[in-house]
């Protein structure tokens, strides 16, 4: 072979090793050179000199070229261990640090979160229970989408949610649920409305006012309430249902189109011109963690260990 083949060869090996090789090769050959002395090496980590010196002679024959010169005063790297310490150095540490993000990732403690939320977590158990996790989790990527629950539903089956926060008891195939709390309803009223003014409301107070519900999230649950309340025989209440969200629902209290009610972690966020009115006897709204049983994404789990502290707790009006 030419010495221009050795040198080809020498770099190929030494710029792509065998994939086989491990932490323990690398740790191995940095010890040696850090030492300059296979005898003090072997003693550093508490193995025989002989074991070291084979694993050294098998990872230079796996490399195709000589690491090391034995002489009678030390064990010096050749011109080519020399590159290949400056390399392997500085591969180890990444390597060891992949191993060790890789169990990070296993226990759950960096990685990515998808959830799907309905609720406000301006305030209450839900915005506890996301700031309790960014806090323990702080490396988790934690990506938060706002839809209405059958969106999330169908998120949650196809894996794009690995979680949704959803109002009542949702039984979906392939998934689990569990309760975690109720919240109690206020009604959102117009600032300038005259029941805006008591201190509480009466459902009886509601009979005779338009009554915004949204067509989905947690208005169907919101409807029935009204309904159950306010229907007599004969009479049923004015309920408009609209087409948008909880903001601008609310934000249509404000321009004076109508009452509405809310869960009593909306009352962390400021509307212009509305004003939240507690309602006897109250009335509350129950949320619910859904997620995929085939779902084994590490931070998952760690989430759903913290809802325990959750469960089924009341929320106490502000």
């Amino acid at each position: 072979m030419s010495h221009a083949s050795e040198r080809e060869g020498l770099a190929a090996s030494i710029l792509c090793p065998d994939l086989s090789l491990d932490l323990r090769h690398l740790r191995d050959a940095l010890l040696v050179a850090q030492h300059g002395s296979l005898r003090r090496a072997a003693e550093s980590v508490d193995i025989s000199q002989s074991t070291l010196s084979r694993r050294i002679q098998s990872l230079e024959r796996r490399l195709g070229v000589i690491l090391f010169e034995r002489t009678r005063i030390g064990t010096r790297p050749t011109l080519a261990g020399e590159r290949f310490m400056r390399e392997a150095e500085f591969g180890a540490e990444h390597l060891r640090r992949a191993v060790g993000d890789m169990e990070l990732v296993r226990r759950g403690h960096i990685g990515g979160l998808r959830i799907g939320l309905m609720a406000s977590f301006a305030q209450g158990p839900l915005a506890e229970l996301l700031a309790a996790y960014h806090e323990r989790f702080p490396k988790v990527e934690v990506r938060i989408s706002e839809g209405t629950s059958q969106a999330h539903a169908v998120a949650v089956l196809n894996g794009r949610l690995d979680a949704a926060f959803i109002v009542g008891d949702p039984r979906l195939p392939t998934c689990e649920t569990r309760l975690l709390y109720h919240e109690p309803l206020f009604a959102a009223v117009p600032a300038d409305h005259v029941l805006a003014l008591r201190p509480r409301l009466a459902w009886e107070d509601l009979r005779e006012e338009t009554l915004l519900v949204s067509a989905d999230g947690s208005g169907p649950e919101v409807e029935g309430i009204l309904t159950r309340h306010l229907s007599t025989l004969g009479f049923r209440p004015n309920i408009a249902v609209q087409e948008v969200g909880r903001e601008n629902l609310i934000n249509m209290v404000g321009k004076a189109y109508g009452l509405t009610l809310v869960a009593s972690s909306t009352l962390g966020t400021t509307y212009p011109g509305v004003q939240f009115v507690p309602i006897e006897p109250a009335e509350t709204i129950m949320w619910s963690v859904v997620w995929s049983s085939n779902n084994a994404n590490p931070a998952l789990k760690r989430l759903l260990e913290l809802t325990a502290a959750i469960t089924s707790t009341d929320v106490s009006p502000p």
